[in-house]
């Protein structure tokens, strides 16, 4: 938590601040005015919210003359320079439960996040980092849609800003004021991730429509229109955080997931798929890219060729932090990027890879060891279709230096198992 005279960093960030509250309160304008002695009324009447950063003590009195009757505070985390989660103050319970939009699983996070809870507890209010004041008339248009929903009709709220990337959204824990959870709302901050909230949505409809499914994915609540984007929203899904390791319970659940919709596509369709993405991220890549994509291509066109591959529906982002356990069974949630007609392994894939490569654990090269010739080249397949992927999900141009550095952390990580596996 940093000091409330910290410097508030990038204009870019800054404007992701702004869109996701902008999201948040039912798009209007950003920012409120800047002194009291602004009125912020139109044609004599309150405007419907307005926004305050840090606002000085007696704010709350001299907007409830001006007709507001309805606030939200907000601490912004970790600060207003990388702001990353907005959770709400007043109380602390709520405050703790808001910090439940946060599931970290590497050491660190997961120590700086004990540290967080810890201060909380000792009644922390959001002294000593940014603070948000929310403040309408009105119920907000989230507010209602949650009371049209839920039944709550004061529900409290913790927005998650997400990653830099090209499909980054706002989502937003609706609580009661008791602090249990309703359900998650996800609302698009660009225009590419309007589409993906539409696709996961879909997603979810179809996959709802297997029995043996329902019960492991989230149930959408609303799902529609929202201003000029797209607004999801999923009940909770319950459970504790899905383990780290790779066990009977994943495989129970992809099981299920296979036997929805199951089809043998031949193997010499899925590696022209494949190398189609590859030739058109490829490019962006380096010479050594080049070589080692071509090798995979060439033993994946030997091996695969002449077989068929299980295929089915994919999650698309397999990994233990969209997971949750709960009686020994695993529910799975963020289905935006899930796929039809995809290789099985790949979801096991996915899940080992990224524990491998963001937990630093040996998942992916263990796994390997165990894998038959034929498993082995779908895995080098894997990793050009994970590969291309992420080249054409970046995110705005502004970012990319950031970007850039964790993604090159990834590619070595990548670049050396293809290297190992090309080399026996």
């Amino acid at each position: 938590m940093r000091p409330q005279g910290e410097p508030e960093g990038s204009q870019l960030v800054k404007e992701v601040l702004q869109i996701a509250v902008a999201q948040f309160i039912g798009r209007t304008a950003w920012p409120a005015p800047r002194t009291q002695d602004e009125s912020p009324q139109c044609c004599g009447r309150p405007v419907s919210a307005v926004v305050l950063e840090n606002p000085p003590r007696g704010t709350v009195q001299e907007l409830s003359k001006k007709g507001y009757t309805r606030f939200h505070w907000f601490a912004v985390l970790p600060s207003c320079k990388a702001p990353r989660w907005l959770l709400p103050l007043g109380d602390t319970p709520k405050t703790l439960e808001g910090f439940q939009i946060y599931t970290p699983y590497a050491p660190a996070a997961r120590l700086l996040k004990a540290m967080s809870l810890r201060v909380i507890r000792a009644g922390w209010n959001g002294w000593g980092c940014h603070r948000l004041l929310v403040a309408s008339g009105e119920r907000l248009p989230l507010e209602k849609l949650v009371a049209e929903v839920t039944g709550e009709r004061a529900p409290v709220f913790a927005l998650s800003l997400g990653t830099p990337w090209r499909y980054r959204k706002v989502t937003v824990q609706a609580m009661r004021p008791s602090g249990t959870i309703l359900g998650y709302i996800k609302l698009p901050l660009s225009e590419a991730a309007i589409g993906r909230l539409h696709h996961e949505a879909t997603i979810l409809d179809r996959l709802s429509q297997w029995p043996e499914l329902r019960p492991y994915i989230p149930r959408v609540l609303h799902a529609g229109p929202w201003g000029n984007g797209y607004l999801l929203f999923t009940a909770p899904v319950v459970g504790e955080p899905g383990p780290c390791t790779f066990s009977q319970v994943h495989e129970a659940f992809l099981e299920k997931l296979w036997c929805a919709e199951h089809l043998e596509k031949p193997g010499r369709t899925v590696v022209e798929e494949v190398a189609a993405r590859w030739s058109e991220a490829g490019p962006q890549l380096s010479r050594r890219w080049d070589d080692i994509g071509k090798r995979a291509l060439e033993r994946a066109r030997h091996e695969l060729g002449n077989r068929t591959i299980p295929c089915g529906i994919s999650h698309g982002d397999f990994a233990p932090w969209n997971t949750r356990l709960a009686d020994g069974q695993l529910s799975v949630f963020d289905w935006e990027s899930a796929t039809w007609e995809t290789p099985n392994l790949f979801d096991i894939f996915s899940f080992h890879v990224r524990v491998g490569s963001l937990l630093r654990k040996p998942g992916a090269s263990t796994r390997l060891q165990a894998m038959n010739s034929e498993e082995k080249t779908c895995f080098l397949l894997y990793i050009l279709n994970f590969v291309s992927q992420s080249l054409t999900e970046g995110g705005q141009e502004e970012e990319k230096e950031a970007e850039a550095r964790r993604f090159r952390l990834g590619l070595e990580y990548f670049h050396r198992l293809l290297t190992a596996e090309l080399s026996r």
